[in-house]
């Protein structure tokens, strides 16, 4: 059984994640900017590549350990579920996708590296495996703007929050049918969130609302097109 663990923030592994992770991120963005339109398709892919090997690997890690549990490593949460879209829009390129890693995933994963929560325990496979996803939640929107040059749709801020409304819905069905707590919607998570206030299920409204402002600030700051 895992025990939830959390990186104290700003502590000394706390700024090592954020520093690394952004460091990171920058440097191959300014690397990709001005590389040929051949160069970054095929880059696209090895970066999918390497986020699937980095999944399978936790999870044969973990099946292999005798570790792995439905409670703990369904791809549930919602940081896994952008994880999975961001591999796929690196692959297909769909607008939507795009959409979803810049206007959710991003902002979700910069809640998550700003307050970590190790839900798979804190050895240091599971530590590096933290901070890779939510890297790539951060890394997939930013290339596709930066380095491919996508915009996002006019209007669209308000079908992906529809669409995360649709996801919500299933992960809480799932919940109840596996007494389990995928996206935290039957109990809080342990973390110190300011975003996380009051009981059940009031914290789930209030996070959806600050989610909102979230999808619609970041919408309002990136380049668009009228489709």
């Amino acid at each position: 059984m895992f025990i939830h663990e959390l990186i104290e923030p700003l502590s000394s592994l706390w700024w090592k994640g954020i520093i690394i992770c952004f460091v990171l991120i920058s440097l191959v963005i300014f690397y990709l900017k001005n590389k040929t339109t051949e160069f970054k398709e095929i880059t696209s892919k090895y970066f999918a590549y390497l986020a699937i090997i980095i999944y399978l690997t936790t999870n044969i890690f973990t099946v292999i350990m005798g570790e792995w549990t439905i409670k703990n490593f369904l791809p549930l949460h919602l940081c896994n579920i952008s994880y999975f879209i961001c591999i796929l829009v690196l692959l297909n390129k769909k607008q939507w996708m795009y959409e979803w890693t810049l206007l959710l995933a991003l902002p979700s994963a910069l809640n998550a590296i700003a307050t970590p929560e190790l839900i798979w325990g804190s050895s240091n496979w599971h530590i590096f495996e933290y901070y890779f996803t939510h890297s790539v939640l951060i890394f997939v929107p930013l290339y596709l703007m930066f380095v491919m040059n996508y915009k996002i749709r006019v209007l669209s801020w308000w079908k992906i929050f529809l669409k995360a409304q649709i996801v919500f819905l299933i992960v809480f069905i799932f919940n109840l049918i596996l007494d389990t707590n995928y996206m935290f919607l039957l109990s809080k998570p342990l973390v110190n969130n300011p975003f996380i206030i009051g009981d059940w299920p009031f914290y789930i409204l209030f996070v959806q609302f600050i989610g909102l402002l979230h999808i619609v600030l970041i919408y309002k700051l990136s380049p668009k097109y009228i489709d």
